[in-house]
């Protein structure tokens, strides 16, 4: 395939995210055979909080170039660490439209990663710095200790390590 030919958008896993290109050659691939461990941790500022930012729809797209490598869902373990000024994407949609007087992008979009089997966790700390109560926690997201303590765990696990702001 030449790169001039007309683009074959796809979302192999997360079906309405990170959408990405369909290559038909390419020379370094995911291994489909392998088991990946991937954490990665989200800092952005809410700065629009109409929209969801690049870094958390990213996550979308790193499952879905994956899968369009032939990893197959069950060999994907994702977890991803929320904390300082992303703390608030994790509200539920109540708490976030009071807090910032539009629908949550977020909530869509951490639901179908949860549903595909992704860990949504927040600091805590973080989390309760920034005023956040812990009944406005977006269902299915969990409370770590600290972003500190579940980088560490997570990376003594074996869990590759990206860092998005």
């Amino acid at each position: 395939m030449s790169f001039s030919q007309e683009k074959k958008w796809v979302n192999p896993i997360i079906k309405n995210y990170g959408r990405i290109l369909e290559l038909e050659k390419v020379d370094v691939a995911p291994d489909p055979n392998m088991e990946y461990k991937i954490l990665i941790e989200l800092v952005h500022k809410l700065d629009k909080p109409e929209n969801a930012a690049f870094a958390a729809t990213n996550v979308a797209r790193l499952i879905n170039l994956h899968g369009v490598g032939g990893v197959k869902p069950e060999n994907l373990k994702v977890a991803v660490v929320i904390h300082a000024g992303a703390t608030s994407s994790v509200l539920n949609a109540d708490a976030y439209k009071t807090k910032y007087e539009v629908e949550s992008p977020y909530a869509p979009l951490y639901k179908e990663l949860m549903e595909a089997g992704v860990e949504v966790i927040v600091c805590g700390q973080s989390y309760s710095m920034y005023g956040n109560k812990v009944e406005d926690l977006m269902p299915g997201v969990k409370i770590g200790t600290s972003a500190l303590t579940t980088i560490s765990t997570y990376q003594l696990k074996g869990y590759a390590f990206f860092k998005w702001e």
